[in-house]
Order: C-alpha cells, then sequence, then structure tokens
C-alpha cells in the first residue's frame, strides 16, 4: 500500500490529521476541470457516480455515509452524512487495533504459565497445579496439550492436590456491554476470560431421527468436553423448513434446543461455551485423564481473593505470538474473541485493571490525541458486536489517516483482508480493479453494513474510504454488491491529464 511509512510521533500526526481535514473540497470548477486518461474516473464523475450508488433502492430507507479522502495530502474527495454517527458493526475492530498497536506495540505477547505449589515425591506432586492466564487470545488446544509432556519431564504422573484456572488476568465479565442475549449461545459472540481457548467455539451437529417425529439428536464433530445443552427438538417432513429456536433455561448455565428439523437433513453449529475458562478447564481435565495423569484434588477456578503460595516452580510458559501477527487473525476473519480481549488487554496494560472499561477508557483518551471528537466515536466493546457502539465516518478516516502516517502503519495494513485475496473479502471485487487491492475492514450486523479502508488509485495514490449504512431493507448481498462498487470506482480514479492523441 505504502513505499515507506513516516517516522512521525503521535502529535505531530495528530496535527497533521487536523489541519489535513480544514481542506477545502474542490469547486465545481475544480471538478469540471478534472480529467482522466482512458477507463480513468475524474472527480466529477466519481462525484457523480457515488451519489447514484448510493442512491439506489436498496438504500432507500437507509442512514448512509460515506467520506473519501487522499492519504497523502488529506484531501477530502466525497463526502455524505461523513459526521453523522452510525453502528458501526465489526469496522470497530479498526478502533481496538489502532489503539493496541499506540499502547502495547507491536511486538506485545500474551503468556500463559504453569507453576505447582509442591514438591514432586515418587512420580506425585504433593501440591496443586496453577494454570496461570493473561488473556491470551491465541492459546490453541494444541498448546495446552502440550503441557503433559512438560508436567512427564519433571516427573509428574499423579498429582495430589488440584488444577486451579487463574483467570484474574480479566474482569469476570466474559461479553460486551450490549451484546445481544439471544446470541451468546453462537461461536461469534462466546465472550473472553483470562484463560481462554482459541477458538472459543465447540463445532457439533444436530441430527434428524431415521422417522418423522423421533428425537433430533446433538453429535460433536470434534473431541472435547460436552456442553449443557439439552435438546428437544423432533424430525419434521423432508424438505420442509428448518424451525429451531434456543432458549435459556431459567437461572442456569443451560441452552435448550427445540423446534423441528427435516427429515434427512443435518445442521452444523458452531456453538460458545458458558464460560471460557470453565471450558480451557474442562478441557484439560480430559487432557489429563487421556494421558493417565491423575488428580486427587478438583479441577477448579481461582477464588477471587486467593493468591498463589510464595514457593511455586515453574514449569512452563505458553507465549503467543506477537500483537502485529496475531492482529491478522484479528482483523482478516473479524474475531470477535480477539478484540474483547485485545480490549482488556489495554486496560490492564495501561491502567491495571484487565476490563472492558478500563480498556475503553484508553481508547477515548487516545482518540482525543489523535483529534477524534468525543462526540464523534462512542466505543462500547472491542469487536463490533454491541450497538451502542457508534462513529462517523469522518472518524473512522481521520484514524485511518492517522495509521496511514504512523510508524506502525505496515503492520495494520497488512492485517487487514485483501479485496479478492483473503479474509472477509476473499470473495469479492474478483476480477475488478481493486482485486489484490483494496485492503478494508468489513462489519456487519441485522441492517448495518460497513467498510473502511484503503484502495490505490490509476495515479497510484492512495485512497483512505469509508462506508456505514444502518438500516436497509434489501439483503446483505444486494448491499454488498454496491459497497464493491464503489470501492472499483475510487480504484478507477485519477487526476492525471489525458495522453495527447
Amino acid at each position: 500500500m505504502r513505499a515507506r511509512p513516516l517516522s512521525l510521533g503521535i502529535t505531530l500526526v495528530a496535527e497533521l490529521v487536523i489541519g489535513s481535514l480544514a481542506v477545502a473540497q474542490p469547486t465545481t470548477a475544480d471538478q469540471a476541470a478534472a480529467s482522466t486518461g482512458e477507463g480513468a474516473v475524474s472527480l466529477a464523475r466519481l462525484s457523480a457516480t457515488l451519489d447514484d450508488l448510493l442512491s439506489r433502492p436498496v438504500f432507500r430507507r437507509a442512514h448512509v455515509g460515506l467520506a473519501v479522502q487522499q492519504a497523502e495530502t488529506g484531501e477530502i474527495l466525497y463526502q455524505r452524512a461523513a459526521d453523522k454517527r452510525f453502528t458501526p458493526g465489526s469496522t470497530v475492530k479498526l478502533v481496538t487495533a489502532a489503539v493496541a498497536l499506540e499502547i502495547l506495540g507491536p511486538a506485545y505477547r500474551w503468556s500463559t504459565r504453569v507453576v505447582v505449589d509442591g514438591p514432586v515425591i515418587d512420580g506425585r506432586l504433593e501440591g496443586n497445579v496453577w494454570l496461570v492466564g493473561s488473556g491470551d487470545p491465541s492459546l490453541t488446544r494444541d498448546e495446552l496439550r502440550a503441557l503433559v509432556p512438560a508436567l512427564r519431564q519433571h516427573g509428574i504422573r499423579e498429582i495430589d492436590g488440584d488444577v486451579v484456572a487463574d483467570d484474574r488476568a480479566f474482569e469476570p465479565k466474559p461479553w460486551g456491554r450490549g451484546w445481544m442475549w439471544d446470541d451468546l449461545h453462537i461461536g461469534f459472540a462466546g465472550g473472553v476470560s483470562g484463560l481462554q481457548l482459541s477458538p472459543n467455539i465447540v463445532v457439533a451437529q444436530l441430527v434428524p431421527g431415521r422417522t418423522i417425529g423421533e428425537p433430533v439428536r446433538l453429535s460433536y464433530l470434534e473431541p472435547g468436553p460436552k456442553l449443557p445443552i439439552l435438546v428437544d427438538a423432533r424430525t419434521g417432513r423432508a424438505r420442509s423448513e428448518v424451525e429451531l429456536e434456543v432458549v435459556p433455561l431459567p437461572g442456569a448455565a443451560e441452552k435448550r434446543i427445540i423446534g423441528s428439523l427435516p427429515l434427512g437433513r443435518s445442521l452444523e453449529l458452531s456453538l460458545a461455551p458458558p464460560h471460557p475458562t470453565l471450558y480451557a478447564l474442562a478441557y484439560l481435565g480430559t487432557v489429563l485423564a487421556d494421558s493417565g495423569i491423575t488428580v486427587g484434588g478438583r479441577m477448579r477456578t481461582v477464588e477471587s481473593r486467593e493468591t498463589i503460595p510464595p514457593a511455586t516452580k515453574e514449569l512452563a510458559v505458553i507465549r503467543s505470538d506477537s500483537l502485529g501477527l496475531v492482529l491478522g487473525a484479528f482483523l482478516k476473519p473479524s474475531d470477535n474473541q480477539i478484540g474483547e480481549s485485545i480490549l482488556r488487554t489495554v486496560g490492564r496494560e495501561s491502567a491495571g485493571e484487565g476490563s472492558a472499561d478500563s480498556g475503553i477508557e484508553s481508547v477515548d483518551r487516545i482518540l482525543r490525541v489523535w483529534g477524534i471528537p468525543a462526540d464523534a466515536a462512542e466505543v462500547a466493546d472491542g469487536s463490533g458486536l454491541s450497538r451502542y457502539n457508534q462513529i462517523t465516518p469522518a472518524a473512522l478516516n481521520r484514524l485511518l489517516l492517522i495509521q496511514w502516517h504512523h510508524p506502525t502503519s505496515d503492520v495494520l495494513i497488512d492485517a487487514l483482508p485483501i479485496a479478492g485475496v483473503d479474509g472477509t473479502l476473499r470473495w469479492r471485487m474478483r476480477g475488478t480493479v481493486a482485486e489484490g487491492n483494496a485492503r478494508a475492514k468489513t462489519g456487519a450486523l441485522d441492517a448495518v453494513r460497513g467498510l473502511s479502508g484503503y484502495v490505490r488509485d490509476r495515479d497510484g495514490r492512495t485512497i483512505i474510504f469509508t462506508l456505514l449504512v444502518n438500516g436497509f431493507e434489501a439483503r446483505g448481498s444486494e448491499a454488498r454488491a454496491i459497497e464493491d462498487l464503489i470501492i472499483e470506482q475510487l480504484a478507477l480514479f485519477s487526476v492525471s491529464p489525458p495522453l495527447a492523441p
């Protein structure tokens, strides 16, 4: 996207952006004078085309905002409702990533420690095993299974005490403010904790019976602990509609699946465990049992005021990849778990409290330094699942302009989905001038669309864009088609004079 980053400090970058945003919109005469080479799009034609695309029937009742400007100069090329606030969906992940790079730095790593508080005598640990988390959003099942060889290397074949999961790096609340209660059983809304597996999901399948009226059963597609889910659904007629609903049981963590599933049709599910720490602990319990390492005490979570005994021995440390690499796993597939973990990590490292509120306070502070007004961005979580998030297209553009001129710009830009290549843009804009060119973060909730990022124009300059749409009535695919056409027009834009005949 860029030949080289500019080495500008945070204050100087903010001053550059604030000044550049004062650049006036081109006059009608300027637009008329803008000319292009063959196949390119002039500024006048670009504005007219964007007006037309944003007025299509798919957006007839929608609230639509678009901000377009050049990265090199900050010159504004097009605006519509750019200073109005929108629910951004997952485009708010850009805010989370940018602030994390500013506070934590691209080299930041999480660690998960394994310590024991007693001696090992004849293969028996006379004490407890502590699994101390730091909120690593990338701790895999393979890494947890690798703890078995680590225990065996220290001669441990039996644990006399407890296996204690210490997840106090983060606040106890696993979910973001304003998350929809009827999403919490779905994998993308699984919540986070100071000790969690990645991905924090359980893949299962609903399988109909052999005849109409028979019970539907839940089959797990991967090894691991079972979830507290009661299936009370029945097999319906072949080719009938899937009519299923997941309802919480009052006062319990269990969920109940009701409704009907057509004969001969299975349905794959991505399910969220009731709590990340409890699931990670249960998974470790099955790993230890399968390996033959017995636990005499309990598999339990740490008490809120419990202290790790001072006389402990560290057996192993699992370190994550650097934040710079984790951002690719965060932004390209739009991983909510990583976003919430990053937000709480920002809070812990900047204010000593691993909470969403503390992280949001840090986000607000950095946004003010970057010249983004308080009324232009209200952040409620780190992932964009909350509809309490509100931001203007101009504010997201300003953030992207800051990042483009920032010393860590390449880290963020490299982590974005690439049109027609990977991430949430893998299948989009293929066969157009935007393929392999546009890098942007998508956002999608019910009746919410967002796309914000960078694209090179015909002159090789970088254009920054943010499109936010709320309240549209059509299918998401129809809105997506308009988004792609808009980015293609930006990629065709040129201010170069036409070639002489």
